[in-house]
């Protein structure tokens, strides 16, 4: 009989559990990555929180167009792009003679490499306003992304209007048909505008390349070919180096330079397979060229083959890619990707030891020491480093108090994680920490409280998914041990 009691009342408090969630529209916790802090390096992850403003519970049913387009804004604003177009296409159906919802749908359609929806979207909103200049170079930009240059040309042509913007993709779409005078007039004219710092800085870039092609006499229209797209690859415009290279590689086949720019153009588009096959033809024809191998290693990340992503960037390292850190870093992923957990350590480190600004990166190789290698001393040996190289940051505190549980050395943790949120009341991080203290002290209910606090904060980020594993984990080990919660969470 007392064993039946303990288990409805452990019910009864999960109950309270479920329907403080429910009060807050979080969902269900569901643990979507292993590990605590996502960053350096991306991780996915299969729980999102929306923010307190998007709570369903307090959604009106009869929003205004105003009020749709805020909320598609904010939305974008925290990532949520696919929640963000149904408010821009609720917002454009209370008002469908406007066109800047569709304008804000096919941008976010263009960032998603969306084409086909980008270019439907952009094309709606010119029926609805045709001289909308935002429309026409969103429209141009995505008709280059789709290859459609011819297309794209028409249409730039036909807008008259003194725009920076609208003059510079005149011009490089002038250098890519080989109409290079005028090319150089455009672009002259699109920095004489100087409404864009942007804009100016690439329209200079093309104009440099002419001017290293002139300082050469005597220079084949291969080499001016290869710089200008050198240029397209510099300033994001791949589609159109691409079929430049090929007339590049038509007439020359050896030249090195037009290979490694091509699979640069590939690897930028994500047609792996095809960055690697051009990359190969640059390392048969140079071996110690150490971008070569840099873009080998990415391809075959990208093709998901990763002892060849490893030893190419091994190589660039070893020939000596600059800068070094990139190597560094994207060897730690590849490595912690192979489960070669120790490799990816030591990378992590290098890459510290390269780049001691920013402390965010101190924290895979520590969690790397705690959690996989069971090296905690070392892991504290990183953690004071941080510290010293990173005084009065709330992160700097909750890595040393993090190190320092692995250590077992639990009062001084709860010290520093009580700095830590005294410098900055919403870390997260510190949060999920401090439930796994007061957790290793089998003070389970407090230690429940604090997982649900960080997994609030997170808002759907490494630390939200791993407080929600330990919320789960820590559940099941009471129920095992047929412990019930002594008080109830929402008062913590």
């Amino acid at each position: 009989m007392k064993k039946l009691l303990s288990i409805l009342t452990f019910l009864v408090a999960l109950g309270f559990v479920a329907m403080f969630m429910y009060v807050l529209g979080i969902p269900p916790f569901h643990a979507g990555g292993p590990f605590y802090p996502a960053a350096p390096a991306p991780t996915q992850q299969t729980t999102q929180i929306l923010p307190d403003f998007l709570s369903e519970e307090k959604i009106s049913r009869n929003q205004t167009y105003s009020e749709h387009m805020n909320r598609g804004a904010l939305l974008e604003q925290n990532g949520f792009s696919t929640l963000a177009i149904a408010e821009y296409q609720a917002a454009n159906k209370q008002d469908p003679e406007t066109p800047d919802p569709y304008i804000k749908i096919g941008r976010l359609h263009l960032l998603n490499q969306e084409y086909t929806e980008a270019e439907d979207s952009f094309r709606n909103a010119l029926k609805i306003a045709p001289d909308n200049i935002d429309a026409s170079i969103y429209l141009g930009r995505t008709l280059l992304m789709e290859r459609k240059i011819d297309e794209a040309r028409n249409m730039f042509n036909q807008i008259t209007t003194d725009n920076q913007t609208i003059i510079y993709y005149r011009g490089i779409l002038a250098t890519y048909f080989g109409d290079y005078e005028n090319s150089k007039k455009l672009l002259n004219h699109a920095i004489g505008l100087g409404t864009s710092a942007d804009i100016t800085k690439k329209a200079q870039n093309f104009l440099n390349a002419f001017s290293e092609f002139d300082s050469n006499q005597g220079g084949q229209q291969t080499h001016l070919k290869t710089l200008l797209a050198r240029s397209y690859d510099q300033t994001g415009e791949y589609q159109m180096a691409i079929p430049l290279l090929f007339e590049v590689i038509k007439e020359e086949k050896d030249y090195r330079d037009a290979w490694i720019i091509l699979g640069y153009a590939y690897l930028n588009v994500q047609k792996y397979q095809d960055a690697a096959d051009a990359l190969e033809q640059a390392r048969k024809l140079d071996p110690q060229k150490p971008e070569t191998f840099f873009f080998l290693g990415l391809s075959y990340s990208g093709l998901n083959d990763l002892q060849k992503a490893a030893s190419n960037l091994e190589q660039a390292k070893k020939l000596g890619f600059q800068p070094t850190i990139q190597v560094e870093q994207k060897l730690a992923e590849i490595y912690y990707e192979m489960k070669q957990y120790d490799k990816s350590a030591q990378q992590y480190e290098n890459v510290v030891y390269l780049n001691d600004q920013n402390i965010n990166y101190y924290i895979r190789p520590i969690w790397l020491y705690i959690e996989k290698l069971n090296q905690p001393e070392k892991a504290l040996t990183l953690a004071q480093r941080a510290f010293k190289n990173h005084p009065n940051q709330a992160m700097s505190y909750n890595l040393l108090a993090w190190a320092q549980m692995g250590n077992n050395q639990l009062d001084d943790a709860e010290n520093n994680l009580r700095q830590a949120l005294k410098l900055e009341p919403g870390l997260d991080a510190a949060y999920l920490n401090w439930g796994q203290l007061l957790e290793k002290r089998e003070q389970f209910d407090k230690a429940l409280a604090l997982y649900v606090k960080a997994h609030d904060l997170g808002h759907g980020n490494g630390i939200s998914n791993a407080a929600a594993e330990r919320y789960n984990e820590l559940i099941g080990k009471m129920k095992d041990l047929n412990i019930t919660m002594k008080t109830n969470i929402l008062n913590q």
